[in-house]
């Protein structure tokens, strides 16, 4: 299980993340005091995950359902220190299947803090199209939360909702690296790199980041960051330099649908009516 850990952790640090911070920083917390052996393993009680649903209505129509929800990857993860969560290679394969089954209405329930930004632009592109292609209406109905690479997955929606009590927003990039150098010096032990050039080693003769590589991985954050925000552009209208000036933050319900970044607020028995007339 600690090889898996350390893979674990190989795939947080040092990796673009759109999620929100108090999301993100348990997650480091944890990964990095347990590798360093400071505290025991969480132990939680696996779940099957949620299979995408197909209903079809009296009226004919047909929809589907497809939770999004936890933290969000590329590939499907176990997830050791958080709950398990929706893959964006799965999300497109539900949606298809669901499309093939011969619904007309996805619904996409939301409840997610974000996850990785690979892949998460191109797959919110990718379900467009399949409902661009097959006649399909897309609604995002924000159950709890949605936020970073959920938000990104949920405005391309035709109608994106939220619940009075759910929040949005965290239009933002982060990642995280973690300085050992002070902790290896303490045990006594100091790593040497040999390379070929300066920029194959993103370390310093003290064992700490280079300043080149901190500046590079900036450079790489702050790009994702705007893409997100072209991204936000292209599916809300929202002007790119209002998308930035929000700054990363989060909002209720209210306050996303003033700004546009949800086209309305319905509670769980105005949403079912609204879905049920769509």
């Amino acid at each position: 299980m600690s090889h898996e850990l350390f893979r674990l952790m190989g795939s947080v640090v040092n990796t673009p993340h759109l999620i929100t911070q108090d999301s993100f920083a348990p997650i480091l917390d944890y990964l990095t005091l347990r590798n360093a052996g400071l505290i025991e393993m969480k132990t939680t009680t696996k779940e099957a995950p949620k299979k995408p649903e197909y209903v079809k209505a009296s009226s004919g129509k047909s929809i589907g359902e497809i939770q999004v929800s936890g933290a969000l990857t590329y590939k499907p993860v176990e997830m050791m220190c958080a709950p398990n969560g929706t893959s964006y290679q799965q999300l497109v394969t539900d949606t298809e299947q669901l499309i093939s089954q011969g619904a007309k209405t996805i619904l996409y329930t939301h409840a997610s803090s974000g996850g990785e930004a690979a892949h998460c632009f191109t797959t919110a592109n990718r379900l467009r199209e399949l409902a661009d292609e097959n006649g399909v209406t897309l609604v995002t109905y924000i159950d709890e939360m949605s936020a970073s690479a959920a938000l990104a997955l949920g405005i391309i929606s035709d109608h994106v909702v939220i619940h009075p009590s759910a929040k949005t927003g965290s239009i933002g990039c982060v990642c995280a690296v973690v300085d050992r150098s002070k902790a290896l010096a303490d045990a006594g032990l100091k790593p040497i790199f040999i390379s070929s050039t300066a920029g194959k080693t993103p370390y310093q003769s003290d064992g700490s980041f280079s300043q080149s590589f901190l500046d590079n991985l900036q450079a790489e954050v702050t790009e994702l960051g705007n893409q997100f925000a072209q991204h936000v552009e292209k599916y809300t209208g929202m002007p790119i330099e209002k998308v930035l000036s929000l700054d990363a933050q989060v909002f209720n319900a209210n306050r996303a649908k003033e700004l546009g970044l949800v086209t309305a607020v319905m509670n769980h028995q105005e949403f079912a009516e609204f879905l049920a007339n769509l």
